[in-house]
């Protein structure tokens, strides 16, 4: 999210500067949008979510039950360390300390893969959010878009993020 803030502040910035200097104010029609109230309240982004939810809930699962599994053994050995051979202790231990190591395999694992997956489906959100947007200023005319964290302020007038989120719902 924070690479989609600096990336629409810079394309802002750029759009900004690239405007005529001799432009006056009266005339310009400026809207504001607020992505983060667009990914929080859009369908899309809404079933996107739970899309990755369910894709990587079997991940989750079985990572929930490995720990569960470790814990299990790990006090099954603080329980019964007394009463245990020194060979079983010795097997125990290597089996917990190898859990250990796949467990932190698949942990990382996991955010690698959802980290690309959640970055995927919100490319495709931004793609989608800015053609919407792209389609209201070409029909209502207005000469310049900006994201809400680019601008120090604005009124309420200007903010078009409702359009945008209802437009994204048709």
């Amino acid at each position: 999210m924070n690479n989609l803030v600096k990336y629409l502040s810079v394309a802002s910035l750029f759009v900004a500067m690239s405007l005529p200097t001799q432009v006056s104010a009266e005339g310009v029609k400026i809207g504001v949008v607020d992505m983060r109230k667009i990914v929080a309240s859009s369908p899309e982004a809404k079933a996107a979510m739970e899309k990755l939810q369910q894709e990587f809930k079997p991940k989750e699962e079985k990572i929930v039950k490995t720990e569960k599994e470790m814990k299990e053994k790990s006090e099954k050995l603080q329980r019964n360390a007394a009463v245990m051979s020194d060979s079983e202790k010795s097997k125990l231990e290597r089996e917990l300390v190898s859990n250990q190591r796949e467990l932190q395999r698949m942990q990382e694992e996991f955010r690698e893969d959802s980290t690309a997956r959640y970055q995927e489906e919100m490319q495709k959100l931004i793609e989608k959010v800015n053609k919407v947007v792209n389609d209201i200023a070409e029909k209502e005319k207005y000469d310049i878009i900006l994201h809400q964290d680019t601008k120090l302020y604005a009124s309420a007038q200007v903010d078009i993020t409702n359009k945008v989120v209802k437009a994204l719902s048709n």
